[in-house]
Parts: structure tokens; C-alpha cells; sequence
């Protein structure tokens, strides 16, 4: 059998996502519930691909009883795929029987072709075969597009989570750079993306059928695949090691929906412990740390910053962290360079202390600098 080069695209993903799947069954690796899940994700997308390999390769008319199983397996990575961001998000996340609802689109598809498909005899599965449109999908259209439009809504809320997570995270760490998923959301945004082609083509293919069309259907999903597992293969094995989830403590402080009258008292005590202590300095400074300091509940602490500061955790220390540097960078006789200005002053991200600095003070940190240099060899000498 002659394969082309999308065969062998095909082929090198699958290969990777297995490979990576069996690594993470080795200990101590598997005992997460998050790899466990991922590697789920990794043997459902392993199929799906197959599944275009059949259809690239021509090897589904040679044994049409295997035709559309990667596609009914690979629909599995949906659900997965949400439950393993929210793996990632909580340490305590257990799998639990109300879980199996994300299986639901696998079982209700699977009717289907095996109505329409697996029980129909040899013949009229190879004329099915022979005019789809679409690797993985039947001959109707409006199937096509709903097993889209449901992916595609397993994919949006996913990233709606991971932007909700994100934006609560504010209220806990004052570094959240390595904790946002920003890499699973990137994957999933160009994912979505892939999607969204693939589903307007099933809505035109069988309107406008071409065998440059089927072809570059296969070689899209080839290439999608690539970068797919490619990316997640560097990410996913780097996250838990930076960030392993919030703990049941953390995870309550974001659920509070209760607002009552913040203490006076407490933002003052607040506001000496800072200017006195300077905690922002330590990089790494969380909510439980600043209460356990001023000698209160971390859920009173993070309401005194809310309604007394109106800003979020994340806001209140970043703003001490930059008037650090303001203060570090306008001072003529401080030679540090401007990295080592922005980690003495409490920031670990470039980008993090750059957008801060400037959201502040409209200028960047160089610029900041240059501008106080030249008023200092401006004024009148004594």
C-alpha cells in the first residue's frame, strides 16, 4: 500500500499521542486523576485520526466493518477534554458517576451508525462509504453539523471555564502567570477554530462534492492533528509541575457569594502591615499568607481588598509592586538594571510587570526611567 505524506502525518501523530498516553501510565504519573484523564483525551484523539487515516488511505472500503469507530470513540475527547481542565484547576477533582453525562454524545451517535450503518449488510456499507463526503461522517449533512455544533459546545465551555478560573485565580495569588491554563486555552481556541472549518465544509461538501475537496479535508486534519499533539506534548507534561491545582481552601474563597459590610478596621491594619512589611516584595505571595500575617480569615481579608480597595487580590499587591519600581527606577543612584529592579520589586513575568508598569504610568519601564534621568540632569545644579 502506497502512502502519501498526510497518511504519514497521520501516522506520526498517532504514534506520538500513544506513546505519550502509555508515559503517562507509568508511575508515578498515573496516579493523577488530570493524566489519567489526558491520557483518555490522547487514545480518543488517537482515533479520531485514525479515522482520517482510513479515509485518507483508502483502507476503510478494504474493511468497512471498521469504518466510523474512531470517529464514535474520538467523540469521547469532548467530555474528556473539559474534565481534564477541570482536573488541572482543582486538586481535590475526583471523577464521579454524574460524570458519565459527558459520555452522552458517543452513546447517542453510536445508535445512530449502528442503525444506519453497522447492522446494514456489506454492499450498502461500501456505497455508503463510496459517497460520504466527509471522513468519519455519514452521508447526512445535518448529522455532520450536529456532532460539530456539540463538540464546538463542549469546546466553548471548556474555554469559559478556563477564562472564569483565570480571572478568579486574581483573588488568591499575586503571581498567576504559570496558573491561568493560558496553554490549554491557546490549544483549545485553535482547536475550536479547526472545528468550526471543518463543520462549514460538511455543510458544503455535499452541495459542491470534489475529490480535491476530500483530499484537502484529509490533509487539514493531518496537519490539525500535528500541531495539536505537538502542543499539548510540551505543555500538558510541563503544567503539573508548575501549577497542581487549587486546594478545597482556595477553591471556597472563589465560591463566596456572600457580601457583607467589610471591616474598616482590618483594611487599616491592612494597609500599615503593607506599607511597614513590604509582603509584596515575596514573589510568591498568596491571600492565606497575607491573612495568617494580619491575624485574620483569609474570606475577610479578600472583602476588605474588594469593597475597601476596590480591586481584586491580584490588583492590590500588583499596585504595590509597581510603585516599588517607580520608586527603584526614578532613583538616580540606583544602577540595577531594569530586570533585576522588576524582580526585587516582587514581579517573576516580564510581560505581567510590563503591562502593570504601564497600565500605571503610560509609559514602559525604560521609558519611565529615560524620563526621570533627564529631569534629574535638568535641574538646576546646587
Amino acid at each position: 500500500m502506497y502512502l502519501t505524506l498526510t497518511d504519514l502525518i497521520l501516522l506520526t501523530s498517532i504514534i506520538q499521542a500513544l506513546s505519550l498516553a502509555v508515559f503517562l501510565l507509568l508511575p508515578p504519573n498515573s496516579r493523577l486523576v488530570s493524566n489519567q484523564l489526558l491520557v483518555a483525551t490522547l487514545v480518543f484523539f488517537a482515533a479520531g485520526l485514525g479515522e482520517i487515516f482510513l479515509y485518507s488511505s483508502g483502507l476503510a472500503l478494504l474493511h468497512p466493518n471498521l469504518a466510523y469507530l474512531g470517529t464514535l470513540v474520538g467523540l469521547l475527547q469532548a467530555g474528556t477534554l473539559f474534565l481534564y481542565a477541570r482536573a488541572l484547576m482543582y486538586q481535590d477533582f475526583r471523577l464521579r458517576k454524574e460524570h458519565f453525562v459527558h459520555t452522552l454524545l458517543f452513546w447517542v451517535v453510536g445508535a445512530i451508525f449502528l442503525v444506519e450503518y453497522y447492522l446494514q449488510p456489506t454492499g450498502e456499507k461500501l456505497r455508503i462509504l463510496n459517497e460520504r463526503d466527509h471522513p468519519g461522517v455519514l452521508t447526512s449533512p445535518l448529522l455532520a453539523v450536529a456532532i460539530h455544533a456539540v463538540f464546538l459546545g463542549y469546546l466553548y465551555a471548556t474555554i469559559r471555564t478556563i477564562n472564569r478560573f483565570g480571572l478568579s485565580l486574581r483573588q488568591v495569588f499575586s503571581s498567576i502567570e504559570n496558573k491561568q491554563l493560558s496553554w490549554l486555552r491557546l490549544l483549545l481556541i485553535g482547536y475550536a477554530i479547526a472545528w468550526t472549518v471543518s463543520m462549514f465544509y460538511c455543510m458544503t461538501a455535499h452541495v459542491f462534492k470534489s475529490a480535491p475537496g476530500t483530499e484537502w479535508v484529509a490533509g487539514a486534519g493531518a496537519v490539525t492533528g500535528f500541531l495539536f499533539i505537538n502542543f499539548l506534548m510540551v505543555n500538558a507534561l510541563r503544567q503539573p509541575v508548575i501549577f497542581t491545582g487549587l486546594a478545597a481552601d482556595q477553591a471556597n474563597l472563589l465560591d463566596d457569594t456572600t457580601v457583607p459590610e467589610f471591616d474598616q478596621n482590618l483594611k487599616q491594619k491592612l494597609e500599615q502591615f503593607i506599607e511597614e512589611e513590604k509582603p509584596y516584595l515575596h514573589s510568591n505571595l498568596t491571600l492565606e499568607q497575607l491573612a495568617q500575617k494580619v491575624g485574620a480569615h483569609p474570606r475577610e481579608v479578600s472583602r476588605a481588598i474588594n469593597q475597601g480597595f476596590g480591586c481584586n487580590f491580584f490588583e492590590f499587591v500588583s499596585g504595590y509592586r509597581v510603585q516599588e519600581a517607580k520608586r527603584r527606577l526614578a532613583d538616580p543612584a540606583d544602577t540595577s538594571n531594569i530586570l533585576q529592579v522588576m524582580y526585587d520589586s516582587g514581579f517573576n513575568s516580564k510581560s505581567v510587570f510590563n503591562t502593570a508598569f504601564k497600565n500605571n504610568t503610560g509609559l514602559t519601564p525604560s521609558n519611565y526611567r529615560r524620563m526621570h534621568a533627564r529631569k534629574e540632569n535638568n535641574s538646576p545644579q546646587p
